[in-house]
Formats: structure tokens, C-alpha cells, sequence
């Protein structure tokens, strides 16, 4: 395409939200007969009329409404360019950050990193977000979300990853379980049904035979969507699970349940924060990151 044909994207988003000529152009500070020119020639481009004209203004077709989701990433993602480029003051800034992470860092570590970002940069906001996402690279490609906080991706990945923090796992079980007392072998382990912490997009659980072998002999019968939301279910039942340390020590009390070593001995999960790498060297993004930093280290 030629420099004068990207031109045209930020006059299709602008009249596509405002749907009036006027609005649009007073937003992109040009002139109405500027607009309908830009139009014009998208019209061209694309063969399709994108828009017709209303008595308030004028409305997308079917085609406009199907390229819109392309073109307003494609706006975002060339301003957050320009953004990265200036520096970022977090005592003046209103940005607003959107984090998605597994339930495991929600209830301690969102919560610490909240109390730092009010102290630091009082009209920065930030959204949190359940980890729900089928293609983790291309929602951090198209900002969706800014970073994501998980156990590392496997496989080959263009993302980029950083350590939070590093805590062992231990075997969890009701405090009345019949059969399990202080200590677990492999035999017990594996003859007893088990509750997991569920991949919502695949029948697979967060922890599998990648991070340890013997997981793959496991009887699983209950997937949850959550490490909290284990607990209440192992507490009233013969089921057992692994969880965090930290996790067990928020709340194991609170549901009456005991932890116990693993029998593969101290085993430890990773936490990290991963993110597109375009957002590398954004000065806004990189204060994020070490703000996270912070918090885990006061924490863990």
C-alpha cells in the first residue's frame, strides 16, 4: 500500500466510532470534504460502499463492521509505537494497564501491586482479567492485553519472558482424610482421585507429566477453574490436589485442609510475566514490569 493509502485508517476508525462525517472530522481536526475524499477512496480500494448515509449521520455495512476489529488494532498498535517512544511519568499518567494472569497471582500479588500502583502513579488504572486465551500471542501482539502473568510458555515462542517469582508445590489434602497422614508416597499418591486446576481451553491441567512425569498416571475427576476453588472441594471430600505454597498458607486454614510434601521431594513452579516483544523498550510497559518486579520481591 502507499503512504497515503495507511493515511486512510485513522479516518475509517474515527467516522466508523463517531458514525457522522462532522464528528470524525473534527476528532482527526481536518475538514468534512477531507473525510468523504478518504472515504472515497477506501470506497475504491475495497469495492464496497463501507458506509451509508442516516439521518443522524451514516452507518457501516456488513463489510465495514467485518475489517473494523482489523484496522482499530492496527491504529493501536502504530500509536502504541509512538507512545513508546516518549517517556512515560507514572506521577501524571492516566493510562490504564490491562494485565490477564492466572488465578494464583490474583489474590496476592494483583492485590500488593494495586496498593504500589496508587502510591506511584495515583491516576494510572488497571484492568484484570481472567487468563482466558486460546492464541496468547496474538492477543499480546494485538494489545488486548499488555502482559501476561503465567507459568512460561512452552514450546518455541516469540514472546518475551521474565521470572516473578519461584515457589515449591505441595500435596493437599482434607485434614479427616482417611488414608493419608503426615507423608505421601508415589503409591498413595497416584491411588487416590484427584482435583486439578483446569487449562480452560483444553482438558489438560495447569501442572501435567511435563512438569512431572508421574502426573501423567494421575485419575483425575474433578477439573476447577481455579487453585482457590479446589480447596472447598478437597476439604469436604477423600480427593487430594497440588497447589502453591502461598496458596495453602492464605487459606488452607480458612477450608481445614493439611499439605504435605511432594514424593518427587521440593518441587517449585515459576511464575512470569510475559509480554509481545514491540513493548520491550516501551518506557510505560518496562516501569510495569519492574513495579511487578517490586512486589514479588517484597512478597516471596
Amino acid at each position: 500500500m502507499k503512504s497515503t493509502e495507511l493515511n486512510l485508517i485513522p479516518i475509517f476508525v474515527a467516522v466508523f466510532e463517531e458514525q457522522n462525517l462532522s464528528r470524525a472530522a473534527a476528532r482527526m481536526d481536518i475538514s468534512q470534504p477531507a473525510v468523504s475524499k478518504a472515504l472515497k477512496r477506501m470506497r475504491d480500494i475495497y469495492d464496497d460502499p463501507l458506509f451509508h448515509r442516516t439521518t443522524s449521520g451514516v452507518e457501516p455495512t456488513t463489510f465495514a463492521c467485518d475489517i473494523y476489529p482489523a484496522m482499530a488494532a492496527a491504529l493501536k498498535n502504530f500509536s502504541s509505537t509512538l507512545s513508546a517512544s516518549r517517556e512515560f511519568d507514572p506521577k501524571t499518567s492516566q493510562r490504564i494497564f490491562s494485565i490477564a494472569c492466572v488465578s494464583v497471582a490474583s489474590y496476592l500479588l494483583i492485590p500488593a501491586l494495586i496498593n504500589l500502583i496508587r502510591k506511584e502513579a495515583p491516576n494510572v488504572a488497571l484492568e484484570v482479567h481472567p487468563l482466558f486465551t486460546e492464541d496468547m500471542e496474538a492477543d499480546l501482539r494485538l494489545q488486548r492485553y499488555d502482559l501476561i502473568i503465567d507459568m512460561a510458555p512452552r514450546g518455541r515462542t516469540l514472546l518475551k519472558t521474565e521470572v516473578i517469582y519461584s515457589e515449591p508445590l505441595n500435596v493437599v489434602c482434607s485434614q479427616s482424610h482417611p488414608r493419608i497422614g503426615d507423608q505421601i508416597s508415589w503409591d498413595e499418591f497416584l491411588a487416590e482421585d484427584h482435583v486439578v486446576v483446569s487449562r480452560w481451553h483444553s482438558r489438560r491441567s495447569l501442572l501435567n507429566s511435563d512438569d512431572i512425569p508421574q502426573l501423567e498416571k494421575r485419575n483425575i475427576v474433578v477439573r476447577a477453574a481455579g487453585a482457590v476453588e479446589m480447596l472447598p472441594i478437597i476439604s469436604s471430600s477423600d480427593m487430594i490436589g497440588i497447589l502453591p505454597k502461598s496458596t495453602l498458607t492464605e487459606f488452607g486454614q480458612m477450608y481445614g485442609v493439611k499439605r504435605l510434601e511432594l514424593p518427587a521431594g521440593e518441587t517449585h513452579r515459576e511464575l512470569c510475566t510475559i509480554w509481545h516483544p514491540s513493548r520491550t523498550s516501551e518506557s510505560s510497559h518496562r516501569w510495569l514490569r519492574q513495579l511487578i518486579q517490586k512486589v514479588a520481591k517484597g512478597i516471596f
